[in-house]
């Protein structure tokens, strides 16, 4: 026999003896299923952590089991203790605060700009009688050219004043179609670049946060939602203010 024929027998009985033990190696697998049919549901998809339970290899057509995964309680933060800062919008909330933190500090004055807080910061609490602020302020005097200087000199002496506790700056929310005090197109540009120049800010200091609370309170074309007088948040929305607020503080921890 030529070595070319001896060759190609060679690799015929290699071939007959790969599918002989394909053959085999199938059998058992479909007795083992058979005989124990627990492992059928050991088959599993791991990235999603489905259990396919069909044949069909049409992924719409499957039938699957979702496993459910254990999920992480989150814990929210506690703002009992915290010094609550600002102007009327903390002025209206000090109820809701007061509800959920019978322990909290508000310091709050209706009208007042970022320069009230420092020319009056000494009536401020003591770092250790505080467990971390949360500011707002800002939508008065929006448009004036010291507006942002003076938010910025007040939230770096908080930063000092509080330097082992968390400063949370909350985002100055947009006036109502209905304000009439100025041309509330023009006066939310202003409100939108004071905004942006604060986050900006914050970033300096590693104890302070910038946050949004403004979810579902703002109209999609920017304006402030549900107010009576164009300025403020109206009395029955002011829990979901409130929930806005934990729920940007937990979402920046």
């Amino acid at each position: 026999m030529s070595r070319l024929n001896k060759h190609k027998l060679q690799q015929k009985k290699k071939k007959s003896f790969i599918i002989i033990s394909s053959f085999a190696i199938i059998a058992i697998l479909i007795l083992s299923i058979l005989i124990f049919p627990e492992i059928s549901n050991s088959i599993s998809i791991s990235k999603t952590n489905w259990t396919v339970l069909s044949n069909n290899t049409d992924i719409d057509d499957m039938e699957y089991v979702v496993s459910e995964q254990p999920k992480k309680a989150t814990k929210k933060i506690d703002l009992d203790g915290y010094l609550f800062l600002g102007d009327s919008y903390t002025v209206l909330l000090k109820d809701t605060i007061t509800k959920h933190n019978p322990n909290a500090i508000i310091k709050a004055v209706e009208g007042v700009q970022p320069d009230y807080w420092i020319d009056n910061f000494s009536d401020l609490p003591k770092n250790d009688d505080v467990k971390g602020v949360v500011l707002l302020i800002g939508v008065n005097g929006a448009t004036y050219s010291n507006n942002i200087p003076n938010k910025e000199k007040l939230i770096s002496s908080l930063a000092k004043k509080y330097k082992n506790k968390t400063i949370y700056v909350q985002e100055v929310f947009p006036v109502g179609k209905k304000f009439s005090n100025a041309n509330p197109k023009s006066f939310n540009k202003s409100i939108k670049n004071n905004n942006k120049a604060t986050k900006k800010y914050c970033d300096r200091y590693d104890n302070v946060y910038y946050i949004n609370a403004t979810h579902n309170l703002i109209t999609k074309d920017g304006y402030l939602k549900f107010t009576r007088d164009g300025l403020h948040i109206a009395g029955n929305k002011q829990e979901t203010f409130y929930e806005n607020i934990v729920s940007a503080i937990n979402k920046s921890n």
